[in-house]
């Protein structure tokens, strides 16, 4: 054995005695799974102390939750849609605006589509309530709310869009990303339908509450919440 072999021995043992840092699949340390927890609760806790202590109408954000679901399903919509279109960026402005055009129709008919089924226990909650819709249309907070929704579904699609471009890896983020919305939505909806219609106006703090929580449970814990609804075809598919 030469000295260079017992000299690479002898450093990889050494290395072995030495810690390593944390991989990317290692676990979070304890201290830094709370300060998500208490970041991700605090943030989500935005919408209920507004409506418990600073006079925020509940009825408002929850038509903007709504409105933030159909933008994040219109993000993904939207990017598998210039996806398919097969626009590359390398031809010119020109392909990439028109890839875009296609992309921002295909979003908006699906979510045109879906929007329906989804948003109808949301008028029947309104209506339980004894709120109408001119009340949450004049409420000023309701247009700031939409315009920070749309642009933050404007850059969901162009981040969406760069991951689908990556290739397999980027398919089941964008996929994963899908899967939280439905399932966050999904929570709300049945809330609505056991609690919120029976509840009169206090339906409308239930469902700000079930949303927050869901949001915090999805940052929190996004594989688990994303599989909390599995899909039974997928599991079906490979057995």
């Amino acid at each position: 054995m030469g000295k260079r072999d017992r000299a690479r021995r002898a450093g990889t043992r050494a290395e072995a005695l030495l810690p390593r840092p944390p991989g990317p699949d290692a676990p979070p340390s304890a201290a830094e799974r709370a300060w998500r927890l208490a970041l991700a609760v605090a943030r989500n806790l935005v919408g209920i102390v507004g409506v418990l202590f600073f006079g925020w109408s509940a009825s408002t954000l929850v038509v903007l939750y709504f409105a933030d679901t159909l933008a994040g399903m219109w993000a993904v919509f939207a990017a598998v849609g210039f996806k398919l279109s097969n626009a590359d960026p390398r031809q010119g402005l020109g392909t990439v605006a028109e890839g875009a055009l296609s992309a921002t129709a295909v979003g908006l008919f699906l979510v045109a589509v879906v929007a329906v089924p989804l948003g109808i226990p949301v008028v029947m909650l309104l209506g339980a309530s004894g709120v109408t819709w001119r009340q949450v249309t004049t409420d000023p907070t309701l247009a700031t709310g939409i315009g920070v929704i749309a642009l933050t579904g404007l850059v969901g699609a162009v981040r969406h869009v760069f991951a689908l471009a990556g290739g397999r890896a980027g398919d089941v983020a964008v996929k994963h990303t899908f899967a939280i919305l439905m399932t966050r939505w999904v929570l709300v909806l049945l809330a609505v339908y056991t609690l919120g219609s029976v509840l009169g106006r206090f339906g409308l703090y239930v469902i700000v509450a079930v949303y927050a929580a869901a949001s915090t449970w999805s940052e929190l814990e996004p594989e688990r919440f994303a599989n909390l609804f599995p899909d039974r075809r997928a599991a079906e598919a490979r057995d």
